[in-house]
This record gives C-alpha cells, structure tokens and sequence, in this order.
C-alpha cells in the first residue's frame, strides 16, 4: 500500500472537528479559573475600599488594561498552541508589547519625579506581597487553562505551558487590580510583571501536563 493510500485509510472514519472547537475549550477553561480567582479574591481580600474614586483616575484604567491585555494576548496565543504542530509566531513577540509600553511610562514618570519620591514610586506599601497575590489568585486560572489545553492536542509543551501561565498571570493581575490600591507606574512595571512572570514559570514547569492523554 502506497503511503498517500495508507493516510487516507487511516483518515477516513475520523470525526470531524467543528469550526472554533478550540477557541471554546481555552475560552470555557479560562472563564471558569476566572470566576474560581474573583471568588477567591473576593473572599480573601476584597475589593479596595475606594474603588469608586479609583475607577476615575488614568492609573487604574493603565494597571488593569497592562494585566488584562497581557493575558487576552497570551490566551490567543494558547489556542494556536494547543493545536498539533502550531509555532508561536508573531504572537509570542507581540505579547511582550504591553510591557514594553508600561516600562516606557514608568521610566517617563520614574524620571521627572522628585528623588525622594524614587522609593516609593518603586517599592509602594505593597511591593513584598504583591507579586504572591497575583502567584495566589492566577493559580486557579491556571488550573482552568491546563484542564482545557489537555483535552486537545498541544505538541509544544513549554511553549504552551508558559503562554498558559503568562496568560493565567495575566489575568490573575488584572483580578487582583481591583483590590491593590498601588497608584505607580514604576510599581505597576517591576511587581506587577513578576507576579505575571511567576505564574509564567509555574506554567512553563508543568507543561508536562499538557501532553494529550
């Protein structure tokens, strides 16, 4: 048997896969580890007091928007690597674009601020614990984007596993945005970005879990 003749036998009685099918399994497991991190969230720490007032100001709009887009990218960049064979692509490089846009402001702001601001631009109130929140509250999120990225059919493991973890960090930033009361672009860009990037690393190291069973 020829080998065109032996890929069509082995082809022939295989389901076929509707349109979206991927998308809808990323989307459904990174919407159900988000409500799992909100409620987690919500529970442990709440939303900031003055949130009414917060919603007004630019830097609100910049923490939430940087973590949130961040993680939007990076779950689009999840759904092309849970399919057999798919390379990152421009995508890998776009998703370093918001950061890349906060460090410019922060460095801006970091700048023209008085030097005995420099400290506290930097560190905040909150700078230690900062970066484990997001670990915390992005790790159900994580659960969600492994569950769904299993079921399908990912062939490169640590890539996907590392856009499943920046994704999930991404997320978990902007979900824990509406609790931090931090108003500093150069806070925003070192703490911010470390709680994304451990979660990041998280993903990358259980990519392993990824692999279709």
């Amino acid at each position: 048997m020829k080998t065109d003749e032996l890929i069509q036998t082995l082809s022939r009685d295989l389901p076929k896969v509707e349109p979206g099918v991927v998308a809808r399994r990323v989307t459904m497991g990174l919407g159900l580890g988000s409500l799992a991190s909100a409620a987690l969230m919500l529970a442990w720490l709440g939303p900031r007091p003055d949130l009414a007032q917060a919603v007004l100001t630019p830097m609100f709009w910049i923490k939430l928007g940087y973590a949130a887009i961040t993680g939007i990218i990076l779950a689009v960049l999840l759904t092309r690597l849970a399919k057999p064979a798919a390379k990152p692509g421009a995508l890998a490089g776009i998703s370093l674009a918001p950061f890349a846009i906060v460090a410019v402001i922060a460095t801006m702001g970091f700048i023209k601020a008085p030097p005995e601001l420099h400290r506290d631009l930097l560190m905040g109130h909150t700078s230690m614990i900062c970066p484990w929140r997001i670990l915390a509250i992005g790790l159900p999120v994580l659960l969600g984007a492994v569950w769904a990225t299993r079921s399908l059919a990912p062939t490169r493991l640590r890539f996907a596993g590392l856009a499943a973890g920046g994704c999930a960090g991404g997320i978990g930033a902007a979900i824990y945005a509406i609790a931090c009361n931090e108003a500093s672009a150069p806070f925003l860009a070192i703490w911010y970005t470390l709680g994304i990037v451990a979660v990041a690393t998280i993903g990358a190291l259980a990519s392993p879990l990824l692999r279709w069973r």
